[in-house]
This record gives C-alpha cells, structure tokens and sequence, in this order.
C-alpha cells in the first residue's frame, strides 16, 4: 500500500477529523467535519460537505488553507496541511460523498434539505501539500511517523505527482 493510501486508510478508518482554519487576526478555529478523500489523476483529494458560514468563507478568503487532524483511541493519526478552496460546483460532487460504503459514504441531503439550493450547502475541497500518518504499534517501536510532501503550499493547486516520503522520528 503507497503512502497516500495508508494515510487514507487511517482517515477513512477514523471518519471524523478536526478542520482547522484561522481567521483574519490570525487565530486558529477548529470544527469537526467528515471529509472523504480519493485519488484523483492529479494526486489526492479531501473533500468536505459543509455549511458555507460567512464565517469559514471568511476564513478561507483570508488564508486559503486549512489543517486536518485525525486521532483515534488507539492512538493511530492521520495529519494533511491543505491548500483549501470551495467548489463551485458542488451538484457536481456531491456524488462522491455517496459513492463510499458507511462510515465514510454519506447523503449530503440528509444534512441540507433542498440539496444543492439549500444557502449554505457547500464543499470544501483539500488538496494535502504535507501528509503526516503514523499508527501507534509503529511509534511505540520507535518508527516515528510516516511525512509525505507533496509540494509546496499552494492555494487551487492540483498536485501533479505523488511527492516525496520521509519518517519523522517521535512526534
């Protein structure tokens, strides 16, 4: 299994994960949300169904990416710093979120009535420019954490390859 796959492995395994942006003073906001991730021709795509606040649109208007942080009771973790971006065209996406078996596959009209036309149906899309995965049996040996860098920070980029991979030693 590549790198990318473990990550996503270990992101649909846990579900949720916590998004954090920051706002235009600079301070980090965090909200929990049920990205879905898939392999795309350009590399890897996070995707979130979400309620476009004026607030997150904010956010995102101010500083164009976001950090998503997966953690579970065995201690395995899944990390994606992102350049983040909203859809503008999520008719065209929700497909996706129904297209995974449960847990991960979900219908986005049972979180906003109306689909698509409801105002504040939106998704967010994360293209991961640093991943960061480790599961707990491989810490606890000392194999420190799995890093692949994808390519430098990049707002609306479409990663073209698949990056490079490295081992963080500990945390």
């Amino acid at each position: 299994m590549s790198d990318l796959d473990e990550f996503v492995a270990i992101a649909h395994r846990v579900v949720w994960a916590t998004l954090a942006t920051v706002d235009g003073r600079n301070r980090p906001r965090s909200r929990v949300v049920h990205p879905v991730w898939e392999r795309t021709p350009d590399g890897l795509l996070g995707r979130v169904c979400t309620r476009a606040t004026a607030l997150k649109r904010a956010h995102i208007a101010h500083s164009p990416y976001a950090s998503v942080s997966y953690w579970d009771p065995a201690h395995d973790v899944a990390v994606a710093e992102c350049a983040a971006a909203w859809d503008p065209t999520p008719e065209r996406t929700w497909p996706v979120f129904r297209a995974h078996p449960d847990p991960v596959g979900f219908d986005p009209e049972s979180v906003f009535e109306g689909g698509t036309a409801h105002p504040q149906a939106a998704v967010l899309e994360l293209r991961p420019w640093r991943l960061r995965w480790a599961r707990a049996a491989d810490l606890a040996a000392g194999r420190g954490h799995v890093v692949v860098t994808i390519g430098p920070p990049q707002p609306n980029r479409s990663p073209s390859n698949p990056g490079s991979t490295a081992v963080e030693a500990g945390r």
